[in-house]
């Protein structure tokens, strides 16, 4: 048990981290509600059941949580230079009236309500996403690099521990009472305002110091005005330059779209199979699309954290990827069978199925820390938000293009079209592995260099 329960020590925490990671760790237990509450496979599968949304919305539906990511180009240019303990309370209040609303929208199956209940997720992870760029930022200046990856971890379990329960507990009030929404959801604001109450013991290191660095930074780089270019337009023109100028980084960025777009062409397709073809109910279709990877990922995370930490994002990311093969390896095959033998075949299609999604909460595992921190082993000073924005920029992207093209390509090819995201995933496993072998490369030359010797092949020799 005690094991189990590794996730809430602090007694291995540098003592200087303490005070902030214990107020992060008390705000994390009641805001786990709050994210399990409008998880995007929940969300999807109360548009499909209870609103009645088509095919197409309830695959938007799904992708909204991750397509508001592609504004946060426009919150990394608006935070930057700002005081974070402020600015993470308003982005939080304004995330949390949005969840309250939802318990306003009438029931039925009338077109409307439906694209209503869409706009209340979409503005409610509008404003998660910028506070995804405000911990990020946090976490680099209050915690170090050596035990960074191992807090991030640890957060992220207690999060996910509680959203994997609150998402459970409303998807069997839903199997008995559709409606119960209208109480649920402002209750669920109200448990993520109250969630904040810790967080006013938290304390920014060296935040004032360098604030105004960052200042004398922009005064030089805009002939002396010290105001930031704000906006979602700067953050393109910025977000440009960097990915033109980083070629490591850009190369990153693709080989992580590509590995992010095979989930997001994948899952919509699986919620409008459970929900609609074969009528599941709301925790069934949540048991295989949410409950299970996340109990997956909930036992994998306390062991990628320490590997994250000892060998660095690009080789991780190897190891990582590979889990994500296997898991779309395995969908692929169960979604064909289900084609060749129908309803009949279920017996079989489930467990194969349950594997896959086991693979998927693996490489969810690993992704939940690789995805908060890997940009971090690119960036430079004052550049933590702007290359957050980039990343979870392009993850808002694949949120926009990956469902509608995974539901376009199901309509012409059937179930089997999931083949597509396991050629995607395996691309992206092998780009890993070249930007790890290449890193590598350079680090061994400089070391070389350092020595005062010479690469291998070098003609000085």
């Amino acid at each position: 048990m005690r094991r189990l329960l590794d996730f809430l020590r602090i007694d291995d925490i540098p003592l200087l981290t303490r005070v902030n990671y214990l107020a992060e760790l008390q705000q994390m237990t009641l805001w786990g509600a709050v994210a399990g509450a409008v998880e995007g496979s929940l969300a999807s599968i109360i548009a499909s059941k209870t609103f009645d949304a088509s095919r197409l919305l309830t695959t938007i539906i799904w992708a909204l949580p991750v397509l508001m990511n592609i504004l946060n180009l426009g919150w990394g240019s608006i935070l930057r230079g700002r005081r974070r303990k402020p600015a993470f309370f308003i982005v939080a209040t304004c995330g949390l009236i949005a969840v309250g609303s939802i318990g306003l929208t009438p029931a039925g199956s009338q077109p409307w309500n439906a694209w209503i209940f869409a706009a209340q997720i979409g503005c409610t992870h509008l404003f998660l996403s910028g506070l995804i760029t405000l911990r990020t930022t946090m976490w680099k200046v209050n915690y170090p690099t050596s035990h960074r990856a191992r807090i991030a971890g640890r957060l992220q379990t207690l999060r996910l521990l509680l959203t994997l329960i609150t998402a459970s507990g409303l998807s069997l009030v839903f199997n008995k009472q559709p409606d119960a929404y209208r109480l649920l959801y402002p209750f669920v604001a109200v448990v993520g305002a109250l969630s904040l109450w810790p967080l006013r013991r938290l304390r920014m290191r060296g935040e004032r110091s360098e604030l105004r660095q960052f200042r004398e930074h922009v005064a030089q780089r805009n002939g002396g005005d010290d105001r930031p270019r704000l906006g979602l337009r700067a953050g393109l023109r910025e977000a440009s330059t960097i990915l033109r100028t980083d070629k490591l980084f850009a190369k990153y960025m693709l080989s992580q779209f590509l590995l992010g777009a095979a989930n997001f062409f994948t899952d919509p397709i699986l919620v409008n199979a459970l929900t609609k073809d074969l009528r599941f109910d709301y925790f069934s279709a949540q048991a295989i699309l949410f409950l299970i990877p996340s109990a997956a990922l909930l036992g994998s995370i306390r062991f990628w954290a320490p590997y994250f930490d000892r060998i660095g994002v690009l080789r991780f990311r190897i190891y990582n990827s590979a889990c994500w093969v296997l898991s779309y390896a395995g969908i692929s095959v169960a979604m064909v069978i289900l084609t060749i033998g129908g309803r009949e075949a279920l017996p079989v299609v489930i467990p194969i199925l349950v594997v896959g999604r086991l693979f998927n909460g693996l490489g969810r595992g690993g992704g939940a820390i690789a995805w908060n921190l890997g940009h971090l082993h690119f960036a430079g000073e004052h550049q933590t938000e702007l290359y957050m924005g980039i990343h979870v920029g392009l993850t808002g992207l694949r949120g926009l293009l990956m469902p509608l093209l995974g539901l376009g390509a199901t309509m012409l090819f059937g179930y089997p079209a999931i083949l597509i995201a396991l050629g995607l995933a395996a691309t992206a496993h092998i780009m890993f592995r070249q930007l790890a072998a290449s890193e590598q490369k350079r680090l061994s030359q400089s070391a070389l260099h350092d020595a005062g010797g010479s690469p291998p092949g070098d003609d000085a020799s």
